[in-house]
């Protein structure tokens, strides 16, 4: 990856869903040019995937939480494999430290959070779980 790439990426960090025209427009080149980058980026798996983030007005109607998790064993695939099953769970880390992984999750209702805290303590390698609610972001400008 060179230094155009490296932009295109910071830019589509930022708007996943601006335009090809636009994102040429901001970095100098063609249209053609991104679009070959981006196709290029996806098969190389640089890119996984395009998502949505919320606006404030349906945040505030749901909880969002982070989980740390310390495994029994030290392979950790199995469980990662079945953290994303869990519907709630919209990221997922390995961690150094203290705790092995880091689940991101956002639910409607703390009835939910807490079914989904019961579905991941469930899990057969879990040896361990902390929880911390999510109470406001502070977005970089």
């Amino acid at each position: 990856m060179d230094d155009l790439d490296h932009r295109l990426l910071h830019l589509l960090t930022r708007d996943a869903r601006a335009s090809v025209t636009d994102l040429a427009e901001t970095l100098g080149v063609s249209r053609g040019t991104v679009q070959n980058r981006i196709d290029k980026l996806l098969h190389q798996k640089v890119i996984h995937r395009f998502t949505v983030e919320l606006g404030q007005t349906e945040e505030d109607h749901q909880i969002s939480a982070f989980t740390l998790v310390r495994l029994k064993a030290d392979d950790g695939r199995a469980t990662q494999a079945a953290l994303r099953r869990i519907e709630a769970i919209t990221d997922i880390h390995t961690l150094s430290g203290n705790f092995d992984l880091v689940a991101e999750l956002r639910v409607r209702s703390l009835k939910l959070l807490d079914k989904t805290l019961d579905q991941i303590r469930a899990l057969p390698e879990v040896a361990e779980t902390e929880s911390h609610i999510r109470l406001a972001s502070a977005s970089k400008p």
